[in-house]
């Protein structure tokens, strides 16, 4: 019997009257429910949603209000149970209770029997990690570009966030999580466990529980049937709930900070084929919090994603500010982090990394007439034509390369790019027109004395290195 309760609808099917108790019950849950996704925007109209649901009170609840809630919002509702293989009739049992509660409701359900302790040694995880990773690639395929709606709500907040303090976090861990994250809503976030099991005794909706929730043999369920309950016991009874809303206030001051340190990292980073370069002078001035999510977003731009990193990670990147110039850290995802003369330099490592295709060189022989203004242009150079003894050519430097220099004479292209301050990971990729092994120019930095035009120049040796694109 579906029971219209004003803006939404209470779905009874094993009663046909409801008492004032009950009726009251179902329209506080899914009007709180409602509140909660309007408020993070969770829904749209017409959305595709596939509900993990277990068959336990969570997700049973979770079930319930995204059907009282399918007509307002035009939901395309597809329930997804995963049957992991470990625990026999039991959980032959609960795919058939969620079966059965989606017929009598016409949801959608589809049901996977996977064999999840075999991916686990497999993939050398956990049977709890795997078992997460292959529900929400099941859920994934399902939404089909849609939403994926799980039942997490505000106790489990309180356990992640816990844990997370436990295991060591930042203030990212200690936002717990989210209302929405990429694909993925959890409309019972504002919920407790008291709320969602009293609403379903009330309704009449039997649920399905795990005996597995029951054992102390993950960390999660320690904290959840011992830590939790000495906190409201012992010290408040309201410990989890203000768990939970703090977890809220943090995410919200994490999601800040991150614009924040999202448009510094825009202004002040620069990308040089494998390797996002930052100025130290730049980087130097940022509050600690603001510098750490700067090398973040540089490590996600090369790695793809935050995987791996930890807070130890970022905070060893950040002290090389501080070290001597070629210092360097060794990071997962075969990323380098180099402290230079200027920049600090994150990117992939590689043994033999290619060079960048050299630059179009233009080249004229001209007549020169003492006192003809020579090109102020950075890349564009005049040389005395008669002083080359070879074919000059634009290339990458070698060894044995040199340069004369003004007052100190001959100097190795190698002691010149040191003196300079070039960072070390930029110095094979600067392009040299080189007579032989004396270079004639490091492009964009110094000629040789050797070839400059003087009052006895009679040839001109015009080059050109580059163009618009190319710079």
């Amino acid at each position: 019997m579906i029971v219209d309760l004003g803006r939404g609808l209470f779905f009874a099917d094993k009663f046909s009257i409801m008492n004032a108790k009950q009726e009251s019950a179902g329209i506080h849950m899914i009007q709180k429910v409602r509140r909660y996704i309007r408020e993070h925007q969770l829904l749209k109209q017409g959305d595709r949603i596939a509900a993990g649901v277990s068959g336990g009170a969570d997700s049973v609840c979770l079930l319930l209000c995204l059907e009282a809630l399918r007509e307002e919002w035009k939901l395309d509702l597809q329930v997804v149970h995963v049957h992991h293989g470990l625990r026999g009739e039991e959980a032959d049992r609960d795919a058939e209770f969620v079966r059965e509660i989606c017929r009598s409701h016409d949801i959608s359900f589809a049901l996977y029997r996977e064999d999840v302790a075999s991916q686990a040694h497999r993939l050398g995880l956990s049977v709890e990690e795997a078992g997460r990773e292959l529900r929400y690639k099941l859920l994934r395929e399902e939404a089909d570009g849609g939403k994926i709606a799980v039942a997490h709500h505000q106790d489990d907040q309180s356990e992640t966030l816990l844990w997370n303090l436990v295991r060591g976090t930042g203030l990212r861990g200690m936002g717990g999580m989210l209302p929405a994250y990429n694909e993925i809503v959890r409309p019972l976030l504002a919920c407790t466990r008291k709320e969602i099991e009293e609403y379903l005794t009330l309704c009449g909706q039997e649920y399905r529980i795990d005996a597995t929730n029951q054992e102390n043999i993950y960390t999660r369920n320690k904290i959840r049937n011992h830590v939790i309950p000495y906190l409201e016991r012992e010290l408040n009874s309201q410990a989890s709930r203000h768990i939970a809303a703090f977890a809220e206030q943090a995410a919200e001051a994490d999601q800040y900070l991150d614009v924040v340190a999202a448009e510094v990292f825009a202004d002040i980073s620069r990308q040089a084929g494998n390797q996002i370069l930052l100025p130290l002078e730049l980087l130097c001035i940022q509050p600690p919090v603001i510098g750490r999510r700067i090398l973040r977003f540089a490590w996600e731009q090369l790695a793809g994603s935050c995987r791996k990193l930890t807070s130890a990670h970022l905070h060893a990147i950040w002290k090389l500010r501080d070290k001597p110039v070629g210092s360097q850290l060794d990071l997962p995802h075969g990323i380098q982090a180099r402290r230079d003369y200027q920049v600090l330099s994150i990117g992939s490592v590689q043994e033999n990394p290619p060079r960048p295709v050299l630059p179009k060189l233009r080249e004229e022989i001209l007549s020169y007439e003492d006192g003809k203004k020579i090109p102020e242009n950075r890349y564009t150079k005049w040389f005395d034509y008669d002083k080359i003894e070879n074919t000059a050519i634009l290339r990458y430097r070698q060894t044995g390369d040199y340069l004369e220099l003004a007052g100190t004479g001959r100097k190795t292209v190698k002691s010149y790019m040191i003196d300079a301050k070039i960072p070390a990971s930029l110095r094979g990729r600067i392009p040299l027109l080189a007579d032989g092994n004396h270079v004639m120019w490091i492009v964009g930095y110094r000629i040789s004395e050797a070839y400059k035009v003087t009052k006895d120049t009679k040839h001109i040796y015009q080059v050109t290195v580059g163009g618009e694109m190319d710079e």
